[in-house]
């Protein structure tokens, strides 16, 4: 299979799956609930991180400060870049007649930043946090906003995976730069 048919039929797989998961946005509380946490992740609640890690050690808030400030300025900049190299449609103007639940707030698909943001702040938690048993809340809620998204119709399930994968990949890459991973 050549590279475009191979692109062709995953793109087509995309959106066959994408289209089986924003049947689920019909239900109003799922609508409601896949907007919910989709918020948790816009990005203004981040700075209350370190402030709350703040109340139990003053050196893990500025530890996670620093860590998660370099993670989203590598991310937001990669982010940026991959979004406008790819210029992947959203699912409303790429899919014919289809309406997304939500406006996004930018032209581009691929990655998805919410997902990217979370799956960031997740890996940097579970990496920085002594075992508290928290680890699977974190990547809990970083999946559901992969998957608000889609049920939110603003991206393709592969958008989320590719946003998952970046922000735990970039949360390596600041905890190594900051010295606060030592491998």
């Amino acid at each position: 299979m050549t590279t475009p048919k191979a692109l062709q039929t995953l793109h087509l797989l995309d959106v066959a799956t994408f289209l089986r998961i924003v049947q689920w946005n019909t239900r109003k509380g799922i609508r409601r609930f896949a907007r919910l946490v989709s918020c948790s992740a816009d990005g203004w609640l981040y700075p209350a991180v370190p402030a709350l890690a703040a109340l139990f050690s003053i050196p893990l808030a500025v530890e996670l400060l620093i860590v998660l400030t370099v993670g989203f300025t590598i991310e937001r900049v990669s982010y940026y870049v991959l979004k406008n190299s790819f210029r992947r449609n959203r699912p409303p103007r790429a899919i014919p007649g289809y309406q997304s639940v939500i406006t996004a707030s930018d032209e581009f698909s691929f990655p998805s930043g919410h997902t990217s943001g979370a799956f960031l702040v997740a890996t940097a938690l579970t990496i920085l946090l002594p075992p508290v048993g928290i680890t699977g809340y974190l990547y809990g809620w970083a999946a559901l906003v992969a998957l608000s998204r889609v049920i939110l119709g603003v991206h393709f399930p592969l958008d989320t995976l590719a946003g998952a994968l970046l922000g735990s990949s970039l949360a390596w890459v600041a905890l190594q730069l900051t010295g606060s991973l030592l491998l």
